[in-house]
């Protein structure tokens, strides 16, 4: 048996503290992990473990060949004054690969096809005496949240002193605040041996990869003195010729500018898309909620405060297109009401485990790419039907393995980074595949068909390269369409189908001109 020493969170070398469509998707997300294995004792010291209990306070992770999932938490906390503690972590399970099966299984129950998403798994530590409270339990693959409650005060949610997150100066504090703590665990390919699972280690650190930094950084908000979280990319350059593009993510309920930093870890899975080289290199910036202003005036201060002091501090794009805004919970419900205000003010949204409450009549709904998501098992997962019915945006909607915890925010952060930010074809597939069945559902003939086919491939493969041809193409496509009803080939009720679709893509991309 060997102890793998994976630092949660305030141990890491991060920042200045250290170095779809209208189908709702259900992701499998297979990541390449030849290296696995070799990965695990890389990222870890190994040191042979004590008969006795260690009292070591904070997480240390075991591999243990008697752990379903090959490995085990043990969990220690000092606190002397305490009567009582219970460790509270986000890991029981669901079937996954048979989301129908309502069974909430243990830790101690893990099986290939289980992800966490069941809720919160909590425990009565075991007082070991002087002031230490222990337990152990079987944990699996990425980022897992754990938290205390002492003397049974479930209004407190209690930080690991040995392993806590580093807090905002202006963020939330006491009962205000829940707080997260998180310890990475490695991936066992015999034990654990599910893809999904394996591609979470994406949320482990890499201790040979270059890594970019982060910090709190002071931002005049009115008379106040507030912090924004600035993730800055391995290398940034202030002089670089291409401008960097910025990615603003926004806290939940009992969260602040701190969460996305910690438990959400934007900074180890931002290194690790970059590592992997499937993102570019982009500036994040955590920002939170009761600074923004009003919502109900489209949060003033972020277009009037934040947006400014970003774009003249760090270099970065001011075009819209360039901007991505996403949201968790309270905060995808920001992101809603940003869109409903004013969808032109960034050009990628994701709100997620918030439902979906867009309005489908707001004006140039069209322009941005919205990516809505939530958990399997979340409270807040968007309605498919909902989403389904924005037929004048352009939408996709992903299902995550999770509930309403960072299990899902964490996929979906990776998701939307790796699959969707800067790509105007992840978005727009959906639509071209549309106009694709409306035309296969005429009675045009071969060569017609053909034709306004070809037009559409055309369009989706230049997309990534020359966006002018394919606004081209389309408009091409959409002369052809009036021109088949004009010779009755096509109904006016076919022909306004499919223009309207196609409009759409159009409005789309010369917004983006």
């Amino acid at each position: 048996m060997r102890v793998v020493h994976l630092i949660g969170q305030a141990g890491e070398a991060w920042g200045e503290r250290g170095g779809g469509g209208r189908r709702a998707r259900l992701l499998n997300v297979v990541a390449a992990l030849a290296l696995a294995g070799a990965m695990v004792l890389g990222m870890s010291s190994v040191a042979a473990r004590a008969d006795e209990v260690d009292l070591t306070p904070g997480p240390t992770v075991v591999e243990d060949p008697d752990s379903p999932t090959g490995y085990t938490g043990h969990f220690v906390l000092y606190d002397p004054d305490a009567t009582s503690v219970r460790f509270v972590a986000d890991i029981l399970l669901r079937d996954w690969e048979n989301p129908g099966d309502p069974t909430v299984y243990q830790p101690s129950q893990f099986r290939p096809g289980l992800m966490r998403g069941g809720g919160a798994y909590d425990v009565e530590m075991t007082n070991a005496g002087n002031g230490y409270w222990v337990t152990d339990v079987p944990l699996a693959a990425g980022a897992n949240q754990y938290w205390f409650y002492v003397d049974d005060d479930t209004s407190l949610w209690v930080p690991d002193p040995a392993n806590s997150p580093i807090f905002a100066p202006d963020g939330l504090t006491g009962t205000a605040r829940r707080a997260f703590n998180k310890v990475y665990v490695p991936y066992d390919a015999e034990k654990q041996d599910y893809a999904p699972l394996a591609a979470r280690e994406i949320e482990n650190p890499r201790p040979d990869s270059a890594k970019g930094t982060w910090s709190y950084v002071p931002i005049q908000v009115g008379a106040a003195t507030r912090t924004m979280g600035v993730y800055l990319p391995p290398g940034y350059d202030p002089d670089r010729a291409e401008p960097y593009k910025t990615i603003y993510m926004q806290h939940g309920g009992g969260q602040d500018q701190s969460d996305w930093m910690n438990m959400g870890d934007v900074p180890v899975i931002m290194d690790n898309l970059l590592d992997d080289g499937v993102t570019e290199p982009a500036i994040v910036v955590t920002t939170a909620t009761n600074y923004l202003g009003s919502a109900a005036a489209g949060y003033p201060n972020l277009r009037d405060v934040v947006l400014p002091f970003v774009e003249s501090t760090y270099n970065v794009s001011t075009q819209p297109r360039d901007r991505a805004f996403a949201g968790l919970s309270a905060g995808g419900i920001v992101t809603m009401n940003l869109i409903n205000q004013d969808p032109t003010l960034f050009g990628y949204y994701g709100p997620w485990s918030g439902g979906a409450r867009v309005d489908n009549a707001t004006p140039d709904l069209a322009a941005p790419y919205i990516l809505f998501g939530g958990g399997a098992w979340d409270f807040g997962l968007p309605n498919a039907a909902q989403v389904a019915a924005l037929d004048n945006a352009v939408v996709e909607n992903v299902v995550v393995a999770g509930a309403h915890d960072f299990n899902a925010w964490n996929q979906l952060f990776t998701t939307f980074v790796r699959d969707y930010l800067w790509q105007p074809q992840a978005f727009l597939a959906d639509e071209i595949d549309v106009l694709k069945d409306g035309v296969a559902s005429t009675s045009l003939n071969r060569g017609n068909r053909n034709a306004l086919t070809v037009k559409l491939d055309r369009a989706y493969e230049l997309l990534t390269r020359d966006e002018n041809g394919s606004l081209y193409l389309l408009n091409a496509f959409v002369d052809q369409v009036g021109e088949l009803e004009s010779d009755a080939k096509l109904t006016a009720e076919q022909a306004a189908e499919l223009v309207e679709t196609a409009a759409k893509i159009i409005a789309n991309l010369e917004y983006r001109q």
